[in-house]
């Protein structure tokens, strides 16, 4: 037996289709749940607000234990280990966890960031099972809430095959709570992910077709999206490189590329009005749907703006936790020699004449050079904006700012993403250099809408290296990319405070993945530590 009310605690949508009123507190028993379709659709919401809700009782709530609530969010920690432990960004605040994930020195001692990312996924993945062990295919409109439902779980597990590697693993086949899960492998979480994600965009699959399904629930381009991303990456996980895989991720890719279009301005991508932007949701696949009265918390791009600024009216968020810079060494990614000839004061309209996609201010700074105990030592970023864009003077302060919380819906998955794989994937196996027509293409076309006037006929992984750094900076992939990219342990890439250096080292090797919690070792006995922890 359930609280009713429980059921869709986690509703996440900012338009119509997943949104429902409060159920009322009779108790309901576990069958009703899935038989009564209001409940249902509730229990549907709650698997897709996995990624931003973090507790019953508002956002200062959490269902698991860490010392920040926020901070246990599943889209803030995963976005905290992917990006505060590469050259994207560092976070200031004192707090023990935080210093050991800004300077690459985690343990396998308790980090809050590090068992948010494990718990939430596993807790997603949970969730997903119970969801399609209590349904099935019979209804047409379930079986396409069990097809999402699977998507929804291959994103969880995609995320904790990536951060740990060696994660524990059940389907819906499993009985609840019977047995203990037994632990997977990369190679074997791989070719499951594979697999799964083939079956869902297959003809039989009961996922609609690509870009036709009402946001934000998902379809077959999500599938795409996340298979084409899989097996890009597909030698982290193997260990070995086969051009095959390669064609099979331009071919994944090219099916997102043919029905998803890029928004006209890449701002607009990450403002408050992103999720009814017919601009940006023409680009945007798969996103993480926030709203400022119905998904509180403190994760996501709330936490994104605020510790991004030291003022309360600024981006239109009236909260500044004055946490998140960045380095001039990075923004050089962004802006080349001009980032050395910034200077302390500037606003990102002084930037985005170089490259539109130069979101970053020096407007609240003191220094250009980054340290990791001054927040107004270095750069900020302000890609994420919860401004309207209609707004004027997007990067001013706006004084009559009440919202608390941020209403950008965060995407997960983009077609711009889909560009660069195609892209790399053909310089891969073209042997590093690639003059394919479609590929340069896909490289030009983003480097136009970021007002450069492009000129080449060829790219190189160079190349392609520094269009991912320039287009996804800030949207959880780094560590993913520097690692695909062989320079996330490298003492040939460093960058500031990498491995705890001013001036950056090179990293043991098993730091490309993140040790399993020592509490689910002690509960599983089935599962054994990462190696090297």
């Amino acid at each position: 037996m359930i609280l009713a009310a429980a059921a869709a605690f986690a509703l996440t949508s900012c338009v119509g289709v997943l949104d429902q009123e409060p159920m009322s507190s009779d108790i309901v028993g576990s069958d009703e749940v899935y038989s009564n379709p209001t409940y249902r659709l509730g229990q549907l919401s709650k698997i897709y607000g996995s990624f931003n809700l973090t507790g019953n009782n508002g956002a200062g709530s959490s269902d698991i234990a860490v010392s920040d609530a926020g901070a246990s969010e599943f889209i803030r920690a995963w976005w905290s280990v992917n990006t505060l432990t590469t050259d994207e960004a560092k976070c200031v605040w004192g707090d023990g966890w935080v210093k050991e994930i800004i300077t690459n020195t985690w343990t396998t001692t308790k980090n809050d960031a590090i068992y948010a990312t494990y718990v939430r996924g596993v807790m997603m993945v949970t969730l997903a099972n119970q969801y399609l062990r209590s349904t099935d295919d019979s209804d047409p409109e379930i079986a396409t809430e069990r097809a999402e439902v699977r998507v929804l779980r291959a994103m969880a597990y995609w995320m904790l095959l990536d951060t740990f590697g060696n994660p524990p693993f059940t389907t819906d086949a499993d009985p609840m709570g019977a047995v203990k899960p037994q632990q997977t492998t990369a190679p074997v979480l791989y070719a499951w992910l594979k697999a799964e994600l083939e079956d869902l965009v297959s003809e039989e699959s009961h996922l609609k077709a690509v870009h036709t399904q009402t946001y934000p629930r998902l379809d077959k381009g999500a599938a795409y999206g996340l298979l084409s991303r899989l097996l890009i990456n597909h030698k982290t996980y193997l260990g070995t490189e086969d051009k095959e895989v390669y064609q099979q991720a331009m071919d994944a890719a090219e099916q997102v590329i043919g029905k998803y279009t890029l928004a006209p301005e890449y701002r607009e991508l990450f403002m408050g009005d992103n999720g009814q932007n017919p601009d940006a949701l023409g680009e945007i696949v798969l996103a993480a749907c926030y709203d400022a009265n119905k998904t509180q918390s403190y994760g996501g791009p709330t936490y994104l703006i605020a510790a991004s600024t030291n003022n309360n009216n600024n981006l239109g968020l009236a909260a500044g936790w004055a946490g998140l810079n960045t380095s001039t060494q990075f923004v050089a990614n962004l802006l080349g020699a001009a980032a050395d000839g910034a200077a302390v004061g500037q606003n990102v309209d002084d930037f985005t004449t170089t490259d539109k996609r130069a979101l970053v201010s020096l407007k609240y700074s003191d220094k250009k050079e980054q340290a990791i105990d001054a927040f107004t030592s270095g750069w900020h970023v302000y890609k994420f904006n919860n401004l309207h864009s209609d707004a004027t003077d997007l990067y001013g302060e706006h004084t009559n700012v009440v919202e608390q919380f941020a209403s950008i819906d965060f995407p997960l998955i983009r077609a711009a993403e889909m560009y660069l794989i195609y892209a790399e994937a053909k310089t891969r196996i073209d042997g590093g250099t690639t003059s394919d027509a479609k590929a340069v293409k896909c490289i030009t076309d983003l480097q136009k809408r970021a007002g450069l006037n492009p000129a080449i006929t060829s790219i190189t992984l160079d190349n392609v290296f520094t269009e991912i750094t320039r287009e996804l900076y800030w949207e959880g992939l780094r560590r993913t990319t520097l690692i695909r990219f062989d320079k996330f342990v490298e003492g040939s890439y460093v960058w500031p405070f990498k491995g705890g250096a001013e001036s950056g080292q090179a990293l043991a090797a098993h730091m490309k993945l993140f040790p399993i919690p020592d509490e689910d070792l002690v509960a599983n006995p089935n599962l054994t530590q990462n190696k090297g922890y």
